[in-house]
């Protein structure tokens, strides 16, 4: 499969609606239309794991506007700042959504966000032993609830989360992955 043409068909002030026409191996044409961010640098955004010294894995419950509910999810950001590297955005988002400072941040795994609809990736960080600074969050427009779990009683708290809340399904994936490297 190759792209033969890209168009863009509408952007607003952070998005852009790209038509990318492929033909695939045997010769058809075909239009594919994608998202792309335009205000994002790096591979696009960070996803913090934090753990605290006791144990808890600090998740958010975030009111997410595109499908008007609650999603439980581990604090994340875009990487929008060019001056910032990845590592320098997992800290400032970590501490702006939760409150919690990142001693030190491993770096996981990078994974697609939405492969079918936009090219972004979130680069993946383990903060061991988070503290608790406080919060002073600057941005109105979310709607955030910071989760503390005991590590033992997570499995059970993702499988009962309450009937108005989603479960983004990178959590259980990536503390799949921290199970498998022996890093919780």
């Amino acid at each position: 499969m190759r792209i033969t043409k890209r168009e863009i068909a509408f952007e607003g002030k952070y998005l852009r609606l790209v038509r990318k026409h492929v033909q695939t191996d045997d010769g058809k044409e075909h239009a594919w239309e994608t998202v792309e961010r335009t205000n994002i640098y790096n591979r696009g955004a960070v996803v913090i794991i934090p753990i605290t010294p006791q144990k808890e894995v600090i998740l958010e419950k975030n009111w997410r506007l595109p499908i008007e509910s609650f999603v439980v999810q581990f604090p994340a950001g875009l990487t929008d700042q060019e001056s910032e590297s990845e590592e320098e955005t997992a800290r400032r988002e970590l501490l702006e959504e939760t409150g919690y400072l990142a001693k030190e941040l491993i770096p996981i795994i990078p994974t697609p966000l939405c492969p079918a609809l936009i090219p972004t990736e979130a680069n993946h960080f383990l903060a061991p032993d988070v503290e608790f600074v406080g919060i002073e969050r600057e941005d109105n427009t979310e709607e955030i609830e910071v989760l503390k779990v005991p590590v033992e009683e997570l499995k059970d708290f993702l499988l009962n989360l309450p009937e108005d809340t989603s479960l983004d399904l990178r959590v259980p994936g990536i503390l799949w992955v921290l199970e498998k490297k022996q890093l919780i």
